[in-house]
């Protein structure tokens, strides 16, 4: 399955969350947030595939997507982004610095 693929099955998913996802320009990563009552993802239209794939398997495994039917391969994908996120925040924890090049959206205080 190529990262195109993999993307659309990701959005698929978030959409099947209840989150409504918008590609929007600026200086910014993306992330998950709430507007007006709206859940929403912002994604910046400039991130690359594979950090667009990173940032929906996090959205993904932070809301619950384990009780969603997904391919094998997802899961993985979201596993191991699970786990490489929990890993940078173990990481900005132990140093009480946050690393300006990280891609971690949020805080667990």
């Amino acid at each position: 399955m190529d990262q195109e693929a993999i993307l659309a099955e990701l959005e698929n998913l978030v959409s099947s969350l209840g989150l409504q996802i918008r590609y929007e320009k600026g200086d910014f990563k993306g992330g998950d947030c709430i507007l007006y009552d709206q859940n929403l993802v912002v994604m910046n239209k400039k991130n690359t595939l594979p950090q667009k794939i990173a940032l929906l398997s996090r959205v993904v495994g932070m809301y619950g997507g384990d009780d969603l039917f997904m391919k094998p391969l997802i899961r993985q994908v979201i596993d191991d982004e699970m786990a490489r996120y929990r890993e940078q925040l173990r990481e900005t924890q132990s140093t009480g610095q946050i690393d300006e090049n990280s891609d971690t959206q949020r805080s667990e205080s």
